[in-house]
């Protein structure tokens, strides 16, 4: 999801499966649209869900991105001010969080807190977001077996996150995985964020069964891996999972929305906005039928 080169990752499993002890988490909703909006202030893409006329319900989560986080991001204050004065079809107000790569893990602790501090640092008396998307994530927990040391990298931004916020406060910290992530980056006393992205792929790769294509490419089992087998993960409330599905036409949107619903996605987007190399960047377009999506999901719940 780089600004600049938005790189797909394949992502997990077959429908049908079952899976043993794995329990219901108690719902309080479906499935929610949050979307990411790659663009600069005045776009049609941010004054649209800015304007109650043009998106009388706009989406739950929005991500805003300049640079990839390394540039001057207080350019898009007045533009979070205003989506999360909004309320959301949850009835709370629009999550807006701010882009920060990670490189897989790679990127220095001080370089991803120094791009963290661009979006959270107080300006003008007040913060303008909600909290931080982190892209590049990592599915494993660390290099070798037994290792912690990617989640514990994780979990360490998700510590600085909070620390920019007051302690009444609600914060959100993303990991964009882009496939199944490790269960012990939701292990309750070291959690590393509050939302995995666990599918970032097109609409013709997220609905195949990958197992009926030699596991090349698809939807291959689950949100999570437990104990090395893919998992749906509902032994988790299902706001833990985010869906991202590009290159969905008109006709297909809605079938992307009920299959996210059965993966047990919280959030979802899904775009008729297309990925072709690195020259078009479909997180950089709104999807021309955002309305009807945002007024569609919440018709869909998991009870």
């Amino acid at each position: 999801m780089n600004k600049t080169a938005a790189v797909a990752l394949c992502a997990l499993s077959a429908t049908g499966l079952t899976f043993p002890g794995l329990t219901m988490a108690a719902q309080t909703g479906g499935i929610e649209v949050a979307v990411p909006a790659y663009v600069f202030p005045g776009d049609p893409f941010l004054t649209t869900m800015e304007d109650p006329v043009k998106m009388p319900v706009p989406p739950s989560i929005v991500i805003v991105n300049i640079a990839n986080g390394d540039a001057d991001e207080s350019i898009l204050d007045h533009d979070a001010d205003l989506l999360r004065a909004r309320n959301a079809a949850s009835g709370e107000h629009v999550k807006v969080i701010g882009y920060v790569h990670t490189t897989h893990g790679a990127r220095s602790v001080a370089d991803v807190e120094a791009s963290i501090d661009r979006y959270l640092a107080p300006r003008n008396g007040a913060v303008h977001y909600d909290g931080i998307f982190f892209d590049e994530g990592i599915a494993s927990c660390g290099p070798t077996a037994g290792s912690m040391q990617y989640r514990d990298y994780y979990r360490t931004l998700r510590e600085y996150v909070w620390s920019k916020f007051p302690a009444s406060a609600q914060s959100l910290a993303v990991i964009n995985i882009g496939t199944a992530v490790n269960d012990c980056y939701l292990d309750p006393a070291h959690r590393a964020a509050d939302v995995f992205v666990t599918f970032e792929d097109t609409a013709d790769h997220y609905m195949t069964n990958a197992v009926d294509v030699g596991w090349k490419y698809g939807w291959v089992g689950g949100n999570v891996i437990v104990n090395g087998a893919y998992a749906l993960g509902t032994q988790y409330d299902s706001t833990s999972f985010w869906h991202l599905v590009y290159n969905t036409s008109q006709a297909r949107w809605s079938s992307v929305l009920d299959t996210a619903l059965q993966r047990y996605a919280g959030y979802v987007d899904a775009t008729d906005a297309y990925m072709v190399g690195t020259s078009l960047n479909p997180w950089a377009q709104m999807p021309s039928y955002l309305n009807s999506e945002v007024t569609y999901a919440n018709t869909l719940s998991h009870n």
